[in-house]
């Protein structure tokens, strides 16, 4: 009994010296995870005839239902931003009408709850900070007041369906390990609406008010002003084919500027108010590379140079080899000793060696005002290239060119929407109707994704987050322990003699704040993994049903409303809308408060705790 209560207390020290190394942030979050588990090994080892969980049951932790369930979320999640499905939601906010900020900031902030309930927030945040910056300058949108109320809402519209968020997949996975009736995707959503409601009416309305004014957001947002010279050829099927030019510019083309439009041996120059675009034209213009990501959505391969002595490949046959696989954008220096140097493109015969096809050119020390296959390239000219995954990889091995790696980006699949859209709504029917569970439906929708080459396998790691995956493995390693060995017992015993005589409300009340308060200093993973097994001993102890006890915990592990690196969103806006931690103080104290006044209110009384 002696050396079963030594291993309690022992694995709880454990635990608060773990709390402390996440709270200070000294080490990285894997280290510290992974050295956590390491140790849990050696007390088993120590103590062979303990309770503590054996190596392999410990590590059975990183198979956990739960943790595949949000690998597999977030692969989707990749899937439907590779296949444009965000970039329609952020582009329909894009617009020249113009609405009132309040309304306007609105639609969004709540479109941003809305989707967060039914994948990952992080993408979804990732994509409305550029969309919700765009709209500063176009109409006057105060960025300071709009990038924390992103990170609450989508973290308030997380918590309202089991799928909305990586800590409820985790909590409810916990659960069942415990023997605990499987929680349904809609089962937590009645308790967690009648909170986010009124805390997503305070976050529109009440928490700008709170945080300080903006005047200007150019200098960390602003979109990319370099301009690059670029080629438009009009073909029988193009949307541009008979236009007639009014100023020297294309309304589909923000931020360009036309420098001449060449017809055969004859060029037109501005002022071009008279000239009709007719087929085989070709438009050479001045374009931001923001503008030519968005032209190729809607002119296709229309946008390269006309390359007219290039042998090899036909670039409506290299365009059909692109549309099979992941298309990709970069940029590729031009190397001091580049073989490149005093050639134009068409003698290097960059397509036909490369794969990639030339979409722009620039030169930093002039603007270039000829055609792109007439110019020389120099040392230090710029590239934009398009190419498949393997053909932008295969740069990195061309001693001509310098591939910038942080200057890749995936162009959008949109011939695969469909099939995107088509996966995740039967994965969520499926989960929802009860067919399969979650995970199994999860599973299936990831793979499918892969299989039917929405996303490419690449893509699909890469959007695994190598970090959180053994952190929460490694948490749950700690969890299994916590129970196992009897400390969770041992805190709940003592929390018997705290809450003695008083009432089950009283009891999820307390709980509740505490938990919203201890989600802050660690991950809110980390709190659900924590508490769900002494919840679940708490309930057991007072002879209560287990659910109300798991959802309290779950909706409470979800308000990390106080600090920046409680929730990986609100670090995400930390940067650009330039917060200081004050900031957070300011806006989570009010908004915490009134998640524990709404919860004390109605929580108790829909579990018939009255």
């Amino acid at each position: 009994m002696a050396e079963e209560n030594l291993i309690s207390f022992i694995v709880i020290v454990i635990g608060v010296i773990t709390l402390c190394f996440l709270v200070f942030d000294k080490y990285p979050l894997e280290t510290v995870s992974i050295t956590l588990l390491a140790i849990l090994i050696i007390l088993q080892l120590l103590f062979p005839k303990s309770n503590l969980p054996s190596f392999n049951e410990l590590i059975l932790s990183f198979s956990n239902p739960g943790l595949i369930t949000v690998i597999s979320l977030l692969v989707m999640a990749e899937g439907l931003v590779a296949t444009g499905v965000i970039s329609y939601v952020v582009n329909f906010f894009d617009t020249d009408k113009n609405y009132p900020q309040t309304i306007l900031l609105s639609m969004i902030l709540i479109s941003v709850a809305v989707l967060s309930s039914v994948m990952n927030n992080t993408p979804i945040v990732v994509m409305f900070i550029p969309l919700i910056a765009a709209l500063s300058e176009k109409h006057g949108i105060d960025t300071r007041k709009s990038f924390l109320p992103l990170s609450y809402i989508s973290m308030l519209g997380g918590m309202t369906t089991l799928m909305g968020s990586s800590t409820n997949l985790i909590g409810a996975g916990i659960a069942v390990e415990y023997g605990v009736k499987p929680i349904g995707m809609l089962d937590i959503s009645i308790p967690a609406l009648i909170i986010a409601i009124p805390c997503i009416l305070f976050v529109l309305y009440i928490i700008p008010l709170i945080l300080p004014k903006k005047n200007s957001f150019k200098s960390l947002l602003s979109r990319d002003a370099r301009q690059f010279l670029a080629e438009i050829e009009i073909k029988p099927n193009s949307k541009l084919l008979g236009l007639k030019l009014e100023e020297n510019f294309i309304k589909e083309l923000d931020n360009s500027n036309i420098l001449f439009v060449q017809r055969g041996e004859h060029a037109f120059y501005p002022p071009l108010e008279k000239v009709i675009l007719k087929v085989g034209d070709i438009i050479v213009l001045a374009a931001t590379r923001k503008s030519l990501e968005l032209a190729m959505q809607d002119f296709g391969n229309q946008i390269h140079p006309h390359l007219t002595k290039e042998p090899g490949q036909k670039v409506e046959e290299l365009g059909t080899d692109l549309l099979r696989e992941q298309r990709v954008l970069a940029e590729v220096l031009i190397a001091p000793r580049s073989e490149m140097i005093g050639k134009d493109l068409e003698q290097i015969r960059f397509r036909n060696f490369t794969g990639c096809i030339v979409l722009g050119l620039l030169r930093r020390s002039r603007m270039l005002k000829d055609r792109i296959t007439e110019i020389p390239l120099l040392a230090g000219d710029v590239l934009l290239v398009q190419g498949s995954e393997k053909g932008i990889s295969n740069l990195k091995n061309n001693s001509d060119v310098v591939l910038i790696d942080w200057s890749k980006k995936y162009l959008p699949q949109k011939r695969k929407l469909f099939s995107a859209i088509s996966i995740f709504l039967i994965t969520i029917l499926s989960a929802a109707s009860g067919i399969v569970s979650l995970a199994i439906a999860s599973v299936i929708g990831a793979t499918a994704m892969i299989a039917l080459k929405t996303l490419s396998i690449n893509r699909a790691s890469n959007a695994i987050d190598r970090r959180i995956y053994i952190t929460i493995a490694c948490m749950l390693a700690y969890g299994s322990a916590l129970e196992s060995s009897g400390a969770a017992q041992l805190i709940v015993k003592n929390l018997l003699l705290f809450i003695e005589g008083k009432s089950i409300a009283f009891v999820l009340c307390s709980l509740f704040i505490f938990i919203s308060l201890f989600t802050n200093l660690v991950t809110n993973n980390a709190a659900v993994i924590i508490f769900i097994p002494i919840a679940i001993n708490l309930a057991y102890a007072l002879n209560v049903d287990t659910f109300p006890f798991i959802v309290t915990v779950i909706l409470a592990a979800n308000l990390s409303f106080l600090t920046p690196f409680g929730y990986q969103t609100n670090l995400l806006v930390m940067a650009p809308g330039q917060y200081k931690f004050m900031d957070y103080i300011k806006c989570g104290i009010p908004l915490t408060l009134l998640s524990w006044i709404i919860f004390i209110l109605f929580i108790p009384r829909y579990f018939n705790f009255s």
